[in-house]
């Protein structure tokens, strides 16, 4: 590697950083890029090419249709442009699965049902009305660049739809082959993928059999603190998680199953992020003027989606899966918003665009135990600067979000290294944590196709905590939280152990 014939020791404080990123992202690629599936940016791996969470059909329709620039006419046409580009992605992703599934790697027959639906529905949905082609219809008239919908159908109907459905026939034809072995054990060199994505993803050396401890006795350690907190609001009955399921049940905190109710939830979350905006200041020195949109996510990707994303910009934007109102109470809303909004995703990525001094590479890689570890930081920073102040449920919200981070640790780990079934590990997630079964199961089906990225939110988190108490002890007095989030939050994604040092030197 041509990286390492650089004498880091003769490069600044800034390069020797961008030095450290680069050769963990090199060393991680020349080892994921050998492997069959794929791998993302963020260097989270997948085995599936195409899957209910992976694809050019999953990924690239909402940004098609919402975030691709349309201010010029020449916009128009780079926009027409990609949409035709998008088949060719398509067949391309179709011939590398039919690639991967001649070594062995077939998703499990759950993973393609899900996926046949929502490639079905996207096809079925009339383009006016889908996400890759009617915002933008919208966009273009509203700058003025006048009718774009007949040239848009017609791709859409010649191009698109025929790729779609060679893709469909390759996927349908896997499925008496399926079966619904839910972990990546059982796939090709399955351990070592699995150790491989475990490292990518939390950019740690820590075992899985460590991982399943450290989940467990985390998961033992927050539901205790829950008991506390529900007994402290009259919840008594029962053990915690019956009295977590029928806080999950209360109509006091239910959106009714209607548009209203999704309203309802979106109101609620944009109201979230506007509180948690003005307390800033207690915590933070950079505060950037980034605007964040709150809307529901794509209708057509709901079923295998999660329960919410953040996609960057300015203004950035959070996206609620809002397919089954009644299983995101208000309780748990206020947690979830600090998550992907502030002081969490859309901060996080607000305040490394506003240091304004980080080279592109830099600005687009990230790190799962980085991006995701923050926001889960977040969320306890948002309890800090007193968001939760008159909220006893929000502070439960809050517990039960840690405890869902502990438990993804535990189901990861034993879907892909102790090999348990999905319905072992849905039943875990609705028994141990409290989740809706619904819920339970996406998020299952969510980490048998990113192993070990479901590890990277708390094993980020508790590294944050780490590096901070750290620079705590050491500076004891002189210690300000605000300049601690602006050297972790201004100096980019980054592994662990690179901030960690980071945080000595400052």
């Amino acid at each position: 590697m041509e990286l390492g014939r650089i004498d880091r020791t003769a490069l600044g404080a800034s390069a020797r950083l961008d030095y450290d990123v680069a050769m963990f992202v090199y060393s991680t690629l020349k080892d994921q890029l050998a492997r069959y599936g794929t791998v993302d940016l963020n260097l989270r791996p997948s085995p599936y090419v195409v899957c209910q969470m992976n694809g050019a059909y999953y990924w690239l329709p909402d940004y098609l249709g919402s975030h691709h620039p349309l201010r010029t006419a020449e916009d128009v046409s780079a926009y027409f442009d990609r949409l035709s580009a998008l088949a060719a992605a398509v067949d391309q992703e179709t011939e590398r699965m039919r690639h991967d599934v001649a070594s062995g790697v077939i998703p499990p027959s759950f993973v393609l049902e899900t996926t046949i639906s929502q490639i079905e529905e996207l096809m079925q949905t009339p383009p006016e009305r889908g996400s890759m082609i009617g915002p933008a219809i919208k966009r273009a008239a509203a700058a003025r660049l006048g009718d774009i919908s007949e040239r848009a159908q017609r791709i859409f109907r010649s191009k698109i739809i025929p790729a779609l459905t060679r893709q469909l026939a390759a996927l349908r034809a896997l499925q008496s082959r399926a079966d619904s072995k839910a972990g990546v054990w059982k796939l090709p060199e399955g351990e070592v993928y699995y150790a491989s994505a475990l490292h990518s993803n939390t950019t740690s050396s820590r075992s899985a059999a460590d991982l399943h401890r450290f989940g467990l006795d985390l998961a033992a350690d927050i539901t205790a603190q829950l008991d506390m907190k529900l007994r402290a609001q009259g919840y008594t009955k029962g053990s915690v998680m019956e009295r977590v399921q029928a806080l999950n049940q209360d109509a006091r905190f239910l959106a009714p199953d209607s548009d209203a109710g999704r309203e309802q939830l979106l109101a609620a979350a944009r109201a979230a992020v506007d509180k948690a905006r003005g307390l800033l200041p207690a915590a933070f020195g950079t505060i950037p003027d980034n605007p964040i949109n709150v809307v529901r996510m794509p209708v057509a990707i709901e079923a295998g989606a999660p329960g919410a994303r953040y996609r960057e910009g300015s203004p950035g934007t959070f996206q609620l899966n809002l397919r089954y109102p009644q299983k995101l109470p208000l309780w748990r809303l206020p947690t979830l918003a600090h998550h992907e909004g502030i002081p969490g995703h859309h901060f996080q990525h607000s305040v490394m665009v506003a240091a304004g001094s980080l080279p592109l590479f830099r600005q687009i890689v990230q790190f799962s135990a980085y991006t995701e570890g923050w926001a889960l930081y977040a969320e306890r920073v948002a309890d800090e600067i007193g968001v939760y102040r008159d909220d006893p449920f929000g502070q439960i919200g809050l517990l039960q979000s840690e405890l869902f981070r502990a438990g993804r640790i535990v189901v990861d780990t034993g879907l892909h290294h102790k090999r348990w079934s999905r319905e072992h590990a849905t039943d875990w997630m609705v028994e141990q944590v409290g989740e809706p079964r619904v819920v339970a199961q996406r998020e299952i089906d969510r980490y048998c196709v990113y192993p070990g990225q479901a590890c990277s939110f708390m094993v980020g988190a508790t590294e944050i905590r780490a590096a901070r108490e750290q620079a705590r002890k050491r500076l004891g007095a002189r210690f300000d939280v605000r300049a601690f989030h602006d050297i972790v939050l201004r100096s980019g994604s980054m592994p662990m152990e690179v901030m960690h040092a980071l945080v000595e030197r400052a």
